[in-house]
Order: C-alpha cells, then sequence, then structure tokens
C-alpha cells in the first residue's frame, strides 16, 4: 500500500515539475519579447500579437503539457484543451495589462 502510494505522489510531482518547466520556459519567452516591445515602443494595441507570435512554439509546448497533464487526470479533452487556453491567455493578458499601465504613466 505505502508503496503504490509513493509511487503516486513521485508520480504526480514529476508531471508537475515538467509543467513547471514548460511554464518557466513560456514565461522566460514572453518576459524577453515584452522588454523587446518596450525598447520599441511598440503600441499596447499591438502587444498581444507580438507575445504570442514571438513565443508560439514554447505556448504549443506549455499548452500540450497542461492538457497531457489534465488527460492524466481523468479531465476530458474539451475542458483540459480549455483550461490551458485559459492560462496561456491569463500570463498573456497580464502582461498586456502591465504595459499598458506603464504606457499611461509616460
Amino acid at each position: 500500500m505505502f508503496t503504490a502510494f509513493t509511487s503516486i505522489i513521485v508520480a504526480a510531482l514529476v508531471q508537475s515539475a515538467a509543467i513547471n518547466s514548460q511554464r518557466d520556459n513560456y514565461e522566460a519567452c514572453l518576459g524577453k519579447a515584452f522588454e523587446a516591445a518596450k525598447a520599441q515602443k511598440m503600441p499596447a494595441e499591438a502587444l498581444d500579437a507580438h507575445l504570442r507570435q514571438s513565443c508560439a512554439t514554447i505556448e504549443d509546448s506549455f499548452e500540450g503539457a497542461l492538457i497531457a497533464f489534465d488527460l492524466k487526470n481523468k479531465i476530458p479533452r474539451k475542458q483540459a484543451a480549455a483550461d490551458a487556453q485559459l492560462q496561456v491567455d491569463d500570463l498573456v493578458d497580464n502582461l498586456v495589462e502591465r504595459y499598458r499601465a506603464l504606457a499611461a504613466r509616460q
């Protein structure tokens, strides 16, 4: 019993670590794209597209890892995809709002 429980915990930690690694990579990419947009004085309206285009490959990997994790936890694919998209959108939206706030102060 204890061994099975330990195996489940270890498997969950490994899956979480994989997602965290993907999230860290995506956030790092978004951060670089954000800084590049600031340096170029990009209009706020163009930032969302810039972030998504600059980090498209990493975004796909992160989203795929989120979906895979949910599927392993018996979440239906449609819900897993929606949840993953929500997380991606939140990360991008937060940066866009931060960028708008910075632009408003200048």
